[in-house]
């Protein structure tokens, strides 16, 4: 782990006004010389030719007509072609072009799939068995399992195949080859007889999980108790609590629970898991005497097991939603005690610190200096640096306050704590100290992890090549394979954060923002740790996009609402996806239900309401922003209110007001004792500030602070 020097913080000074990111990015991202028009048409063409079964005329079509720069591409749909033809000594010829191509494409997987298919024709299945064992990790395990599963059969070596299949249909159930290895399976095990691999019952288990992960919970709980008779000992013990399992995820609690309790295990592991699984169905089925009795019975039975510590958590969770703090911070101080080592050690340590602060913030200090030490990557180390910071404001040590702050803006820097130490470190006192140099000493002998993303936005030669085939294939009129191509380099090159910005401009030529958005998550995952200005502005809009920004703006300010946290709202509850439906059936932008908006549509005019109006920008927008405004008029203007209630309801809001006197916002937000309501609200809140200073100006600057002078600065970023 890297340790960060707080005399070595860019924070702690001016920081630089040059931004050479964005200069790299606008050179990698600058446009190519373009193709030879007739050479990407024929590309086109020949791959249209295929699409339509028009093989022949697609071989003429497609020979000579790519250039070196994506060859591959036509040698995979010639190969496609030629192997329909039946012609798989050329087509095996065409495929080994695409998967030794210098550059591999996302082609090469099929390509080997489809050779080896081709060999099997050829009557080699040997060498098909080779080319799939030499180019395995290119393949999905389920697909490289049933190709050399067929060709094992090819071989006639009915044993290796029998044990191919099983691979896939034990371990990869969810697959699209799985009916075929069950059929396979069935013929195999005729035809072999006493010579069929009999399946092991860890084989049955792993496919009872694979199903379970898929929500196929029947299926999963069938699977398991046919492989009861496979099993003996601890495993047949735990195999049995699982099928107990297997019911209530089937929302079938009350047998669940009648189930487990009737089990008698020889297994103290089983027994342990038997014991929390009855907890955690006693509280779903508001059973709570007979909830601490069996929490009481593992507290004694099984004191270390990690079940116990799980039905503590679990627990805990029903007496803070109730705000009983004796029995929640009763259950918190034994997660500690007993578990001092354990993950969830974190957040009970957390829980306490929280809580004491509230009642006698002069004495919390060392609570939270506490918890930075002995949990480094805790997830509230940011929220223990902010609340250290106003602690040191309360005793008027403007010194430490201003380290504390700087340290969580420049480590942190996208986080809703950096936000608000950004809003601290303005105020004359704070900006004026001098750093501190016992805050210095502490937070030097904090091993914390590397938070701070270090990246570059200088495209290496992979990437160049990359962005070059993709707008080629674009060019072409070819924005699917454009598009995998860019996926496929984001998840094996090395620089998605470049890619990203050009795969976004692709998703938004057809309206997709908000898979551009999901690109950003899922290929840059450490991308809020990024500091906004070591990033060029055009990735931030990706990561931060406003389409349809002229009607949010227009239904922000007809409702007097600010324009950025609507914004920032939208981010959170579709990703600017104007047809999203969540699970609870709310549609469109701001996540409206069918009858909220009917009761809306009324209030605002609007005749012969019905659901689908939902998915229309402009008619959400004008409903999600009046009914956000009613909130927010009914909760006194206070944006946290709002949104919590806008996330969890605001009866739910209303009940934890009660439960104390909050000093500022943060307290109440740090106090919701629903963990995705607490995230809605900061996340809602940073990604208003974010749009705010992405798209608040008419020039492109991105503010960055002179913490040291206190003034915030443009640093000019382009595209």
């Amino acid at each position: 782990m890297q340790r960060h020097s707080v005399r070595n913080i860019p924070g702690l000074r001016a920081r630089r006004i040059l931004l050479p990111a964005a200069a790299l990015l606008v050179a990698a991202l600058a446009p190519v010389s373009a193709q030879p028009p007739a050479q990407g048409s024929r590309l086109a063409r020949g791959i249209r030719l295929v699409n339509s079964k028009s093989y022949a005329q697609a071989v003429s079509a497609l020979k000579g007509s790519a250039p070196p720069l994506v060859a591959d591409y036509a040698a995979f749909y010639l190969g496609q072609a030629e192997y329909e033809l039946g012609r798989y000594q050329a087509a095996a010829a065409a495929f080994r072009e695409v998967y030794t191509h210098q550059t591999l494409s996302p082609m090469a997987a099929r390509a080997v799939l489809l050779a080896a298919a081709a060999e099997n024709e050829l009557k080699h299945p040997k060498d098909a068995i080779a080319l799939l064992r030499q180019y395995y990790k290119l393949l999905q395990p389920a697909s490289a399992e049933a190709a050399l599963a067929r060709s094992y059969e090819a071989a006639s070596d009915s044993v290796s195949a029998a044990v191919s299949w099983q691979r896939v249909y034990y371990q990869y159930p969810n697959a699209d080859t799985s009916p075929e290895a069950q059929s396979s399976l069935a013929r195999l095990k005729e035809s072999l007889g006493d010579k069929y691999p009999p399946p092991m019952g860890q084989m049955i288990m792993a496919r009872a999980k694979a199903l379970a992960g898929a929500r196929r919970y029947a299926e999963a709980k069938k699977e398991l108790e046919s492989a009861l008779d496979l099993l003996g000992g601890e495993e047949r013990d735990l195999t049995r609590v699982r099928i107990g399992v297997m019911q209530y995820q089937n929302k079938q609690l009350a047998p669940a629970y009648q189930y487990l309790r009737g089990l008698r295990l020889d297994s103290g592991e089983a027994d342990a898991e038997r014991l929390y699984h009855m907890v955690y169905l006693a509280k779903r089925l508001d059973r709570e005497d007979d909830m601490n009795a069996h929490l009481k019975e593992l507290d004694g039975k099984y004191p270390q097991s990690s079940w116990r510590l799980e039905a503590i958590i679990s627990v805990s969770y029903l007496y803070a939603s109730r705000n009983d703090q004796a029995r929640s911070e009763a259950l918190y101080k034994t997660c500690v005690n007993s578990f001092p080592d354990n993950p969830h050690a974190a957040f009970c340590n957390w829980k306490l610190t929280w809580a004491n602060y509230l009642r006698r913030p002069a004495e919390s200090k060392s609570n939270f200096q506490s918890h930075i030490t002995r949990f480094p990557d805790s997830e509230k180390v940011p929220a223990s640096l902010y609340f250290l910071g106003r602690v040191a404001e309360a005793s008027r040590d403007w010194s430490a306050a201003r380290t504390y702050y700087a340290f969580l803006e420049y480590n942190y820097p996208n986080h809703y704590y950096a936000m608000l130490a950004r809003q601290k470190l303005d105020s004359p006192a704070i900006h004026r100290a001098a750093e501190s140099a016992a805050v210095r000493q502490f937070l030097n002998s904090v091993p914390f992890p590397q938070k701070r993303a270090a990246v570059t936005f200088e495209a290496s030669a992979l990437t160049k090549q990359r962005l070059s085939r993709a707008r080629y294939l674009d060019g072409a009129g070819l924005s699917d394979l454009a598009e995998a191509e860019l996926r496929f380099a984001a998840r094996n090159d090395g620089q998605p954060q470049v890619i990203s910005v050009e795969l976004a401009k692709l998703l938004q030529k057809r309206g997709a923002t908000d898979e551009a958005l999901r690109a950003v998550k899922a290929y840059v995952p450490n991308y809020l740790n990024i500091p906004m200005d070591e990033a060029p502005l055009s990735f931030w809009r990706v990561a931060f996009p406003l389409p349809f920004r002229a009607s949010v703006e227009k239904y922000a300010r007809q409702k007097s609402l600010d324009p950025f946290v609507v914004a920032g709202l939208i981010r959170q509850e579709s990703e600017f996806n104007p047809k999203a439906v969540s699970v609870a059936k709310a549609y469109g932008l701001t996540q409206v239900l069918p009858s909220t908006g009917r009761s809306l549509s009324r209030q605002n005019g609007i005749r012969r309401f019905y659901p689908k109006m939902l998915f229309v920008p402009d008619v959400n927008l004008k409903l999600g922003t009046h009914y956000l405004q009613q909130l927010l008029a009914s909760l006194n203007g206070k944006w946290e209110e709002t949104l919590a209630s806008y996330n969890a309801g605001r009866s739910r809001v209303m009940r934890w007001l009660d439960w104390g006197s909050y000093r500022e916002p943060a307290e109440f937000i740090e106090s919701i004792p629903i963990a995705e309501t607490r995230d809605y609200v900061q996340i809602v809140l940073r990604n208003a500030s974010v749009y705010r200073r992405l798209y608040e100006s008419t020039g492109a600057a991105l503010p960055s602070r002179d913490v040291h002078s206190g003034r915030t600065t443009g640093h000019l970023v382009r595209d």
